[in-house]
């Protein structure tokens, strides 16, 4: 008895992709695709903010510390003056002394402002601007009971306006107190 022959040929040989293969196959890469490209602008519109926010805080720390340099018996009359005659000699970025933003000098309490630039092009021509604006407001602490310990509580409020497509405005402050009484 002879068996038959099996032959070696496939019954149905596929000529290529059908057009529903095709379309759910490029429906897929371009789902993926734009999650991707939505991701990337999502992490970068984050490390700009963060860029922004983190040399904001620079700043404020930068003044904050400025002013804590100050002698203490400065600044307790600064934080006890009603006429604003006492002024806070603080130097900007660029080395100038601070106004307020009248132009007038510096007292407690009041705005002053600085751009300061982020990045330089290759030519060295500075670019991305950022407002940096900041209030010092100094404030006498009583005295305890003994009447031998007083102290300056220095808050410095700022807040900077960056525009990277979107303008954004970052608020934030930073708290310290200046003591008369030594700490070893």
């Amino acid at each position: 008895m002879k068996l038959p022959s099996i032959s070696s040929r496939p019954l149905h040989r596929p000529e290529g992709y059908s057009l529903i293969e095709v379309l759910v196959g490029m429906a897929i890469f371009i789902m993926l695709s734009v999650g991707l490209i939505s991701m990337t602008f999502q992490v970068r519109t984050t490390a700009e903010e963060n860029v922004y926010q983190n040399t904001a805080l620079a700043l404020g720390q930068a003044y904050l510390e400025q002013i804590r340099s100050i002698d203490f018996a400065r600044l307790r009359d600064v934080a006890l003056a009603t006429s604003g005659s006492d002024t806070l000699p603080l130097i900007n970025t660029q080395g100038a002394t601070i106004t307020d933003e009248g132009g007038g000098v510096l007292t407690n309490g009041e705005w002053a402002n600085e751009t300061v630039m982020l990045d330089e092009d290759a030519n060295g021509t500075p670019r991305q601007p950022m407002t940096f604006r900041f209030r010092p407001v100094l404030t006498d602490l009583e005295s305890n009971t003994s009447g031998t310990a007083s102290g300056v509580e220095i808050t410095v409020y700022f807040e900077t306006t960056y525009n990277y497509g979107v303008t954004r405005t970052y608020r934030s402050s930073l708290r310290t107190v200046r003591s008369n009484v030594p700490t070893y």
